[in-house]
Formats: C-alpha cells, sequence, structure tokens
C-alpha cells in the first residue's frame, strides 16, 4: 500500500510539473536534489488533496448513516456505511486508499490540462514571465527590452558586442539557453585598450535598403543572432541618445555615427 501511495505521488508529481507551465520554469531551473522535492511537494499537495476528499465521502456517508439511523429509514438495522467504507477492500488495497489515489490523479489531471491555469492565453503568459524573470537580473533585463523597444548591449566572453532589438529569449534548458537579437550595431572591444570598435552597422543598412521587420523578399528577421547565454559576459541597456558620449570608433578609427532605435513598422 506505501509503495502504491508513493508511486502515484511521484507520478502525479511528475505529471503537474511537466504540463504546468510555470512550474515547468521552477523545475527546469532548479539542480540536483532540488528537482526531487519540487516533484514530491506537488505529488503530495495533490495526495493530501484526495485524502481530504475522501475524509469527506466517509464524513458524509457518516450523516447519512446517523441520519437513517435516528429516522428508522431500515427497522431492526444498525447503519454503519462509513465503517463499512473504510473496512471494503479493493485488489488487497483498503477501500479509501483507493478512492484517495483516484482523487489525486484525478486532481492532477485537472489541474494539468483542464483548468483556466494550464490555457494560458498571450496575456497570462506575459504576466506570468514577468513574475518569474522578478527573481533573474538577465530575464529581467530581457523582459523590459521587449516590452518597451529598448536596446540592448551584449558582450560575449569573446570581447565581440552585439546592439540591438532582443527578439526572443529560452531558458528553458540550461544547454539550449540562448538570446535572439537583431542587430543594430556589432563590433569588438580591442584586446589591449579595451574601446569599442564598430564593424558593421546594420541599422544605417536596414535604413538604406528599408527593410522592417515585415519587408519582402527580405525582412530584420533574416540578419538576427542567435547568442548562447554561456557566452555572454555583461548585458545592459542601451541608449542611443547618449551613444556620442560612449567613445565608439571604427575599426580605422573613424567615429561611426548610430541610429536610432528600430521600429518594425518603418526604417529606422
Amino acid at each position: 500500500m506505501g509503495t502504491a501511495i508513493f508511486m502515484v505521488l511521484m507520478v502525479c508529481g511528475y505529471w503537474y510539473t511537466s504540463r504546468d507551465l510555470s512550474s515547468r520554469f521552477k523545475v527546469r531551473r532548479s539542480i540536483g536534489w532540488d528537482v526531487y522535492f519540487l516533484v514530491a511537494l506537488y505529488g503530495c499537495i495533490f495526495v493530501l488533496q484526495g485524502m481530504l476528499a475522501t475524509a469527506i465521502i466517509w464524513l458524509l456517508l457518516l450523516i447519512v448513516s446517523s441520519s437513517a439511523n435516528a429516522l428508522q429509514v431500515i427497522p431492526g438495522e444498525h447503519l454503519r456505511w462509513q465503517m463499512e467504507f473504510m473496512n471494503w477492500s479493493f485488489l488487497g488495497i483498503q477501500a479509501p486508499v483507493v478512492v484517495m489515489l483516484a482523487f489525486a490523479v484525478g486532481f492532477c489531471m485537472y489541474r494539468s490540462n483542464w483548468s483556466e491555469s494550464a490555457r494560458l492565453n498571450s496575456s497570462g503568459r506575459k504576466d506570468l514571465y514577468q513574475q518569474l524573470s522578478k527573481s533573474n537580473g538577465v530575464e529581467q533585463l530581457l523582459y523590459q527590452c521587449m516590452q518597451e523597444g529598448e536596446l540592448a548591449w551584449i558582450t560575449l566572453k569573446s570581447r565581440r558586442i552585439y546592439i540591438g532589438m532582443v527578439h526572443a529569449a529560452t531558458f528553458e534548458y540550461e544547454n539550449t539557453a540562448n538570446i535572439v537579437i537583431i542587430p543594430m550595431l556589432s563590433g569588438y572591444r580591442d584586446s589591449k585598450t579595451l574601446s569599442m570598435s564598430i564593424e558593421h552597422n546594420y541599422s544605417r543598412w536596414y535604413a538604406e535598403h528599408n527593410i522592417t521587420l515585415t519587408s519582402e523578399p527580405k525582412n530584420a528577421m533574416a540578419f538576427r543572432k542567435v547568442l548562447m547565454v554561456d557566452q555572454i559576459e555583461s548585458l545592459s541597456l542601451f541608449d542611443p541618445a547618449s551613444a556620442s558620449s560612449l567613445a565608439m570608433t571604427h575599426y580605422d578609427g573613424v567615429p561611426m555615427e548610430v541610429h536610432g532605435t528600430f521600429n518594425p513598422d518603418s526604417p529606422p
């Protein structure tokens, strides 16, 4: 019986954490024993809910039996349906345990597949991601960039630098965590002076060739860059208005012109 309870507990916990969006994010960000305890925690919640539902059934049987005995619904019989429920067995397992596990599985399936929290719309997903990003400075900054259209300054460990719009970010799996950006400027930091040199001015290219996020046959997404998170050294917001004070020079020493923010519907 204990094995059956433990098995249902772990299966329910795993099923829920693999289906629920919020829980899936929490599991992916946990390591080591934290994952097992998190799965077991959700399983315990469903088993306890099943236990509570079973207790309610027992209480209802007690009330019905007491009422029937008081009213002598069946003359000469002293009904004890609550005790019969407790003593009944199914395949060698007591009925209350079977009912409890059935309720636990039912609650798990409902919460995982049919409840409103399991069917989040775009607004609900946005609110969820905003809440989850509060505990991570990198994700919070990326969320701000995506929501407000701010440009991000990303410096890689190789001293390569990208400045652009954050299109998407994935942190669900640690090994494949990445950031997708639409670059506006790219360059590198000099190994000796650490000054920044601009190699490519994508913003100027977009403007000269009328490239936007919706242009045809080629749009800005054709120039997107996928940066692995484990290769990023630093991340910050970039303000084009103050770019002149950042001492950015072209590789030949000529100051580069920095265009403003990129409007998806029109050239920058």
